[in-house]
């Protein structure tokens, strides 16, 4: 892809995530716009922009990414649900046909998952005052390549007005304490590959035996596309990349305007 930067450039600004810090606190004033447009069609130039940007880190790339997601009046949750998601996947898919290199994959999507983060911050102090909507945990399972899937899940959850506890590769010990110490509504396990299957199947097996009292597991991921019925092959209660869905099974009542004005 053309806007791709040279790995040499890259690499001397693999450090440089300025623009990352600056793009996020920025944009997240388009929370109070409530002009923006729900993603129809997701627009070539800003996938293009966002993977730009993210290679480069600088505030000078941000800032021309910026100005074009305010032009096409782009809603934080289109960002996060659609764009982002849709850019680590086309990089991805570059690696994978030779037109990127590894090392460029990792930094671009890592700027992602930062800028990830950054905009769930607006979503957390937005939700400060609610109650009620429920609390999940959500696992990562060990030695998973990427986190950006269960930041876009968790920031998603935190929209729907759900207090998220995110583990990645807990320990049984921490999984017993976790259990004993909090209450969840459900657990979310996040599985991007068929060989993550087992050990998650270990996973669901478990926490079903240190459960207190039954509390629906959903099993859900990339893995999706890879399995027919990911929660028959583990154990689970349920299978789905639905959130929606998800909170339905464990039993949990949002409030569809609290999901709106915080998309």
């Amino acid at each position: 892809m053309s806007d791709f930067q040279p790995l040499n450039q890259v690499r001397t600004l693999a450090s440089d995530n300025s623009g990352v810090s600056f793009f996020a606190s920025q944009v997240v004033s388009l929370l109070a716009d409530r002009s923006v447009k729900s993603v129809v069609e997701p627009r070539e130039q800003l996938i293009e922009g966002l993977i730009a940007a993210s290679l480069s880190g600088t505030k000078a790339a941000f800032s021309g990414l910026l100005t074009e997601v305010k032009r096409a009046r782009i809603s934080l949750a289109a960002l996060s649900d659609v764009y982002i998601p849709i850019a680590a996947r086309r990089m991805g898919q570059s690696w994978l046909d030779d037109e990127m290199s590894w090392i460029d994959v990792t930094i671009g999507v890592g700027r992602m998952q930062s800028l990830l983060r950054e905009i769930g911050t607006a979503w957390v102090a937005d939700q400060a005052g609610d109650t009620g909507h429920g609390t999940v945990m959500l696992i990562v399972p060990e030695r998973e390549q990427h986190t950006l899937g269960p930041m876009v899940a968790t920031g998603q959850l935190r929209r729907y007005g759900v207090s998220v506890c995110l583990r990645i590769a807990p320990s049984f010990n921490e999984l017993r304490s976790l259990m004993a110490a909090r209450h969840f509504d459900g657990v979310m396990i996040s599985v991007a590959t068929k060989e993550k299957l087992e050990s998650v199947t270990k996973t669901v097996q478990f926490l079903k035996t240190i459960m207190s009292s039954p509390t629906p597991i959903v099993v859900g991921g990339a893995v999706m596309s890879k399995v027919e019925d990911p929660a028959s092959c583990t154990g689970a209660d349920f299978s789905s990349n639905d959130i929606g869905a998800a909170l339905e099974v464990m039993g949990l009542k949002f409030d569809a305007f609290c999901v709106l004005k915080r998309a």
